[in-house]
């Protein structure tokens, strides 16, 4: 018979202590390792957020220096508007005539017989000329078909407002293609 041989290791006991401080370092080390490589990222992150905010400050305080600098060229060009000069024209505004409502507001008011062949703002009368054409109406006179249409006029607030007078200025009965019409002129002078 062969006879069995034992090993028998005295030292186990420490090579496991040994082991266990090994895998604690290692640990430690990892640990320490992880700890700083965070605070590397975390410092990265941080410098490179401090450069874009850095970044959108320089670029806001150029453009508030070109907003500066455009003011100042204005102040300094005659197109600058002083508070003063936005009050007048708002004061303008609110008593300037809209001939755009006159025109409409005639055009509402004249007869259907009744058509405009002119408006004329004349500078040198002050008057809103306003010419036109009409049917000649059987048993009325020319004058008087031109007294309804300054009557009708008359009778419009919202257009005679900015006229001091609404007057005849002529009337003429032409023959057109075997038709008989009435040429006249109606003069608006306007307020001073």
């Amino acid at each position: 018979m062969k006879a069995k041989y034992y090993r028998i290791n005295l030292n186990k006991a420490s090579n496991r202590l040994d082991q266990f401080e090994q895998q604690k370092k290692r640990r430690r080390v990892f640990t320490i390792a992880a700890f700083f490589i965070l605070l590397a990222v975390a410092a990265g992150a941080i410098v490179y957020k401090t450069q874009q905010t850095n970044k959108a400050i320089e670029a806001k305080q150029a453009e508030l220096q070109e907003i500066v600098d455009k003011i100042n060229q204005l102040e300094a060009s005659s197109d600058f508007l002083s508070p003063e000069d936005v009050f007048l024209l708002a004061q303008v505004t609110q008593n300037r005539m809209l001939w755009s409502n006159k025109i409409a507001i005639l055009g509402n008011t004249l007869p259907d017989d009744v058509a405009l062949t002119e408006i004329v703002l004349d500078r040198g009368s002050n008057a809103f000329i306003i010419k036109g054409i009409s049917k000649v109406k059987p048993g009325m006179k020319d004058l008087d078909l031109v007294m309804a249409i300054i009557d009708l006029l008359k009778s419009k607030p919202d257009f005679h407002v900015n006229f001091s007078e609404i007057k005849f200025q002529m009337s003429q009965r032409v023959r057109h293609q075997e038709q008989e019409i009435v040429k006249f002129e109606i003069a608006c002078l306007l307020k001073a």
